[in-house]
């Protein structure tokens, strides 16, 4: 095991030196970058904090900066900041270097970044919220031999290190969603719904001129993601009170599932015009349902006062973050190659997909940039993207049922912000090309609303040439009528 290394401290005259470029080949990059991680991890387990660390706080004269934003290390190699906002903004700054003080400093509000990864790849991080765009300009200072007392801003600008909690920890994002709890997720949930198959389809991505790695969640008993956060759900709550949801045929299938194997009863609330098939799967798998209203949200509004009057729990789909954390399991094996993704297209109905997934490849791999895709007659939670809040829709109209969302999850809308980086919408045209594009490369039958990441991508072709993708498929329950209209 690599040997953290001692930090430099405040007056060693190796802090003011600018480093150089780091340049392949190095055959000492390896063991530097070891050291830098050990280090780094060191130091949060002795003091609790410490997110990044620059190589010269360890004598390493090299452009090179260490990350752990709580879901694993990684490495900015020769990291070039472009594109600063204009705006600035004040914040409570902490070092390393300087132990014993805090410093308020001035820093862009946001900025992009170029930089090399561990194995040489040029990637880009672009529009860094102000947090990061702070922790990674106070790095890339470093770099220069510059430190945050130089940039101390304002009367009493420096504090002392006891005054950490107060000044520098309330002043920094606490997401609903815990990476701690999403490790726990991918570790522990039902093994059945683990390890979904990922591979890059090669003629599929041929004929895209990208390189497309599909995520099939569809080989397991209810033939979709949302098992995984069924299942973490229910084993991380305590809660024996009875189970009510509402459902357009696959989170009903995950809840009736996860509550049969813990020998708990569930009923669903869905639609009147739900898909039949899915209806059928949810009372295989143990679950009472009852159709009410005429389209998803009616169905739910019902399962709300149904349960509010029946003293149950009613178990919200994006609003529980045990949910979001189990779907953020599929982020967790998506990176276990360390593949370079530059975008990740995920579908979007109530969102406990896309935040999950985004919670976890924010912090794990921030350069991925994560592209939520929603049906364009079902726009709400694109509108609601957009507007950073809520934005209910007076009506849903879309082949793909299980992202027909017009009643956005107000938790699942900020759980979005700083996670997502935009939101796509696609015609049912397209998803229907795109059902069929992925039959033709692959066999598999995937459901409307599992085909439109890659819908996203046949849409606008030019905005992916050349770039590694992967998107999630992540459903598919189809009934013969629709297998034989849409596929066959």
């Amino acid at each position: 095991m690599p040997q953290p290394l001692p930090i430099r401290i405040l007056g060693d005259p190796v802090l003011r030196q600018r480093c150089e470029p780091v340049r392949f080949p190095d055959p000492s990059l390896t063991p530097e970058l070891e050291a830098l991680h050990a280090t780094l991890a060191d130091f949060r387990r002795a003091k609790g904090f410490g997110r990044a660390m620059a190589a010269p706080q360890v004598g390493i004269l090299k452009r090179i900066v260490v990350m752990n934003l709580g879901a694993g290390p990684f490495a900015l190699l020769n990291p070039e900041i472009y594109a600063p906002s204009a705006g600035l903004f004040e914040v409570w700054d902490d070092c390393l270097s300087i132990p014993d003080r805090i410093v308020r400093v001035q820093r862009h509000q946001s900025l992009s970044l170029r930089f090399l990864d561990e194995a040489g790849r040029h990637r880009v991080w672009t529009n860094l919220p102000p947090d990061l765009a702070e922790l990674v300009q106070h790095e890339v200072d470093h770099l220069d031999g510059v430190l945050m007392t130089d940039r101390a801003y304002g009367p009493d600008a420096v504090q002392p290190i006891a005054r950490h909690a107060e000044l520098v920890a309330t002043g920094r994002p606490r997401p609903r969603l815990s990476l701690d709890r999403i490790a726990r997720a991918a570790a522990t949930i039902d093994p059945v719904f683990r390890g979904s198959p990922q591979f890059d389809c090669e003629s599929l991505s041929s004929a895209l001129g990208c390189r497309l790695t599909l995520k099939v969640e569809t080989v397991n008993p209810i033939r979709s993601f949302k098992g995984r956060g069924a299942d973490f759900f229910l084993a991380e709550k305590r809660d024996e009170r009875p189970l009510v949801c509402a459902s357009a045929g696959n989170w009903g299938q995950a809840l009736a599932y996860a509550a049969r194997a813990r020998g708990r009863s569930l009923i669903v609330y869905a639609a009147t015009n739900a898909n039949s098939l899915k209806i059928e799967r949810m009372r295989l798998f143990g679950a009472e349902v009852r159709l009410a209203g005429a389209d998803f949200d009616a169905a739910k509004a019902a399962a709300k006062a149904a349960a509010a009057a029946a003293g149950a729990w009613m178990v919200e789909d994006g609003a529980e973050p045990e949910i979001s954390e189990g779907a953020g399991s599929i982020a967790v094996e998506l990176l276990v190659p360390r593949p370079a993704l530059d975008a990740v297209l995920v579908p979007v109905g109530n969102g406990a997909l896309v935040t999950g997934i985004g919670r976890w490849m924010k912090a794990a791999s921030p350069a991925t940039r994560v592209i939520g895709v929603c049906a364009a007659g079902a726009d709400a939670m694109q509108r609601s993207f957009a507007a950073g809040q809520a934005v209910e829709q007076p009506s849903a109209s879309t082949i793909a049922d299980g992202i027909a969302v017009r009643v956005p999850v107000p938790e699942a809308v900020a759980d979005m912000q700083g996670t997502v980086d935009e939101m796509r919408l696609v015609s049912d045209e397209r998803i229907l090309e795109a059902m069929r594009l992925i039959h033709e490369h692959t066999g598999l039958a995937i459901e409307p609303s599992g085909a439109v990441g890659l819908a996203a991508i046949l849409d606008s072709p030019d905005d992916f040439t050349g770039q590694s993708l992967a998107t999630i498929l992540c459903g598919g329950n189809l009934t013969r009528a629709q297998l034989a209209e849409w596929l066959f």
